[in-house]
């Protein structure tokens, strides 16, 4: 039975400003929505370490630990994480930096409320396409192994029919260099000997080319043939 996975996104917002980390945490706040604000980016990377997110949201310049490093750490340990930097002190070469470290969005203060909103639902989507494409990968590769496995059954139960057909090729019973069931059916063959014949077939078993249920019917007919003579 396949497991319902977990809708929710699970956010955090990193600033130093306590003002800014709750207008924030209610401007992103709904259904299938966890927020979790820190204001300060050292506690907020020791949360990430132990509890891997899917977006974030952070200011650049902190005093203990800048975005940068939220973002880095962030990135390790889960590398589809969507962060959104923010920064009040920002230039051409942090924006590039930022996007070159796996950043989704660069804003610089201030912003619009819709603008952060707009730019956070755009992460949600992607997290969500992101979520998809992995069940997906995942649902191609069960059924790629199903195929596999029903091929080798299919090879396997080959391979058998082919050792039976090996295993009937060699027995050979109608080839002149082995005295066997040609001599109950030949009438130019004079008369049949069914004690050379039974030693034969007694001597197919013992090498594992008759099984017994085999074995016991063409000793059935044998004997009764001897009878039928007698």
């Amino acid at each position: 039975m396949k497991q319902a996975q977990d809708p929710t996104i699970r956010s955090v917002i990193v600033d130093d400003d306590r003002t800014i980390g709750d207008v924030l945490k209610d401007l992103v706040s709904k259904e299938h929505v966890s927020v979790k604000v820190f204001n300060d980016g050292l506690e907020a990377v020791e949360f990430i370490t132990r509890e891997p997110v899917d977006v974030v949201i952070t200011d650049l310049l902190m005093p203990r630990i800048g975005g940068m490093e939220v973002l880095r750490q962030a990135k390790a340990m889960n590398p589809d994480v969507v962060v959104i930097i923010i920064t009040g002190h920002g230039s051409l070469e942090t924006a590039i930096e930022a996007i070159h470290e796996g950043a989704y969005e660069y804003i610089k203060k201030p912003f619009k409320l819709q603008e952060m909103e707009i730019v956070f639902n755009n992460a949600v989507e992607k997290v969500n396409l992101i979520r998809k494409n992995k069940q997906l990968l995942k649902e191609l590769k069960e059924a790629y192994d199903q195929l596999v496995a029903i091929k080798n059954e299919r090879n396997e139960g080959d391979d058998e029919q082919k050792l039976e057909q090996d295993r009937i090729a060699r027995l050979n019973f109608f080839s002149s260099d082995r005295p066997g069931l040609h001599l109950m059916h030949s009438a130019t063959s004079g008369e049949p000997n069914y004690f050379e014949q039974l030693q034969n077939i007694s001597t197919l078993k013992r090498d594992g080319l008759l099984t017994e249920r085999e074995f016991n019917t063409l000793k059935f007919y044998l004997i009764r043939g001897l009878k039928t003579n007698e």
